[in-house]
């Protein structure tokens, strides 16, 4: 993989790492209004009456723009960018607009405006924000969903493995797109994948083999351009080529939830909502956690990265992650300090990454008079494979970054998050100087 396709591939980054994906499905069914919106403090907005008349037919939507603007010193050259995104989200329940059950629609969009930083540092494998993309209008995931009772969904349409697979609740809180898309599988899966902003076609199956165990697999067409395109994003420009003719991209993922919140809360037994809690919490045995483990398979045909010319039939990968609690706060035990981790690995011998980890801290709700805003730290490591070395095109062993932010909810729907960090060895080549870059990022979802 090209160094331009892997830059442009390492923009991606879950919707969960955004924190504007859900909201659509946590919309009240009597408002319309997601969760977390700023309509809530501005009396449900111009459209509080559509909004509303909507919802009751099944149909919500939203609109969330996201703006930041960076400085660095180091990387390549020094510099300042300025970047945005507004989004537009649909989502409706066809079995209460049109009586078929279990049936539910997702569609959503972006307008991509500014540019990232990855220029300055040199064209790093794990870009420094979650939305870097390159400008355009496109759309991004479409698709429909099945339920067959309880446990069991099939969603098919236009999807994005970034929104379910090797993801964290944890490490979506932060900046840099790694903690979302991990920079190894931006690396190594061809174009970067169909994470943001590239959605492919494809089929999600999950079932709910138990309240706490969950199974997930899907299979996606495996190119999101024309393969033979060194810029998938340019040559796939609206997000509307829908292709299906390449080889496919399969990722299987096995969910383990264990002291989840109770579905009716303290009515139900639980402290606060936490079935498993103590009349207090009582430790990190009793506290919330989520353990994930996954592999993928892409079959095409892979050429040595030692630049022999061997071919190889297929590649694959293997991940793992955990996302705990560690504290809980007396006063509100959804908030406190949790922590994640990510390990992924790959064959040497057909991939530039092979080994990767990710890891990071949360803090939230520890200041009384701020009980909404959250502090974090965290860090990356992607190491370059032996074999991609020896072909010359790195010359460093390893690409690593630290993160650390500040989010403060303004009131619900609008935050600002200052955030700063460090990179060592960005690109891993020496043409590139260890770089420090900050920044602030201002997200209003409506």
């Amino acid at each position: 993989m090209t160094t331009m396709t892997m830059r442009t591939a390492c923009s991606a980054a879950a919707i969960l790492a955004l924190g504007f994906g859900a909201n659509a499905a946590l919309a009240d069914e009597n408002d319309g209004l997601p969760e977390a919106s700023i309509a809530t403090s501005l009396n449900g907005g111009p459209d509080a009456s559509a909004r509303a008349a909507l919802a009751a037919k099944g149909i919500t939507y939203g609109i969330n723009y996201i703006g930041e603007t960076f400085t660095n010193s180091g990387g390549a050259k020094d510099g300042s960018i300025y970047q945005g995104r507004l989004e537009v989200f649909v989502d409706a329940d066809l079995e209460k607009l049109a009586g078929l059950k279990g049936l539910t629609f997702h569609a959503n969009g972006y307008q991509i405006h500014g540019k990232g930083l990855s220029d300055n540092l040199g064209g790093p494998l794990m870009a420094i924000s979650s939305i870097e993309a390159e400008a355009s209008t496109r759309l991004f995931e479409l698709w429909l969903e099945q339920k067959f009772g309880e446990r069991v969904s099939v969603r098919a349409g236009q999807l994005a493995v970034d929104s379910e697979f090797f993801t964290t609740e944890t490490g979506g809180a932060f900046i840099n797109s790694t903690f979302g898309w991990a920079g190894i599988w931006a690396a190594d899966v061809p174009q970067g994948g169909n994470a943001y902003p590239l959605a492919t076609p494809g089929a999600r199956v999950q079932v709910d083999l138990t309240d706490a165990l969950t199974f997930r697999a899907a299979i996606y067409n495996g190119s999101p351009a024309n393969p033979n395109c060194e810029d998938p994003q340019a040559c796939n420009d609206h997000g509307t080529d829908f292709r299906t003719q390449d080889d496919p991209f399969l990722v299987q993922e096995i969910e383990y939830k264990y002291n989840q919140a109770a579905k009716g809360g303290a009515k139900d037994g639980g402290y606060k909502g936490y079935k498993d809690f103590a009349p207090a919490p009582s430790g990190i045995t009793s506290l919330p956690g989520t353990i994930k483990f996954g592999s993928w398979q892409h079959t095409q045909e892979f050429e040595a990265v030692n630049g022999s010319g061997k071919l190889f039939d297929a590649n694959y990968g293997f991940y793992g992650s955990i996302d705990q609690q560690i504290y809980a706060l007396p006063t509100d035990p959804t908030k406190g300090i949790n922590v994640f981790a990510r390990i992924a690995g790959a064959p040497t011998d057909r991939n530039a990454i092979d080994f990767y980890y990710d890891g990071g801290v949360v803090f939230s709700g520890f200041i009384p008079s701020r009980p909404d805003d959250s502090f974090g730290a965290g860090f990356a490591y992607a190491q370059i494979s032996e074999d991609a070395l020896a072909a010359n095109e790195f010359d460093r062993k390893y690409e690593s970054m630290a993160e650390v932010f500040y989010k403060a909810q303004i009131v619900p729907g609008l935050t600002i998050q200052p955030d700063l960090q460090y990179m060592w060895n960005p690109a891993a080549s020496s043409d590139n100087d260890n770089a420090i870059y900050g920044g602030v990022r201002i997200s209003v979802a409506y």
